[in-house]
């Protein structure tokens, strides 16, 4: 299984290597002030890697794809992947925008992300489940003794098996 595993994620990987680049992403209008600093971040990072960037890019949207959908039908691993996803692009974005318009692009990115976060997070609770059925078991604390009590003395025999050559105060 490992090894099929493998070669599947390899062919992936080298159908996303073959990706051409794309000119989109400009930064031009509101969808490019959140994706054009994705895509500079990314780029600078396939300069030290063996992976062109828009291979980079489209792993990148994949996995947030990937994230929504596993999330809006309850996938904790993919509500995981899908917060991951969302504060790497924030930190993408706050690296690769210029300082002037750092803030505003990081937080439009934030409520474009808090949005999409709605359907992946879909259902998720942090309130605790509570279940009120009766127990299935019926506890009865009570408290057993085992003591065994000794026999009674003969009447007339006042300090029972001690010796008779024993001090009062000995016995």
């Amino acid at each position: 299984m490992l090894d099929a595993a493998d070669d599947i994620t390899s062919a992936a990987l080298k159908g996303l290597s073959a990706v051409p680049a794309t000119g989109a992403g400009d930064g031009n209008g509101l969808w490019g002030t959140v994706d054009h600093p994705i895509r500079v971040f990314l780029a600078d990072q396939a300069a030290h890697l063996p992976v062109a960037p828009a291979a980079l890019y489209a792993f990148w949207q994949l996995t947030g794809l990937l994230g929504l959908v596993g999330g809006f039908f309850g996938n904790a691993g993919a509500r995981i992947a899908w917060l991951l996803f969302g504060i790497g692009s924030l930190a993408m974005i706050w690296s690769a925008t210029p300082a002037g318009g750092r803030a505003a692009a990081t937080g439009l990115a934030t409520l474009m992300w808090a949005l999409a976060s709605i359907f992946a997070l879909r259902g998720l609770t942090l309130r605790p489940i509570v279940h009120n059925h009766p127990p299935q078991y019926q506890f009865n604390p009570a408290v057993h003794l085992h003591a065994t009590i000794p026999a009674p003395t003969p009447a007339g025999d006042d300090y029972g098996d001690e010796p008779d050559n024993l001090h009062p105060l000995q016995r």
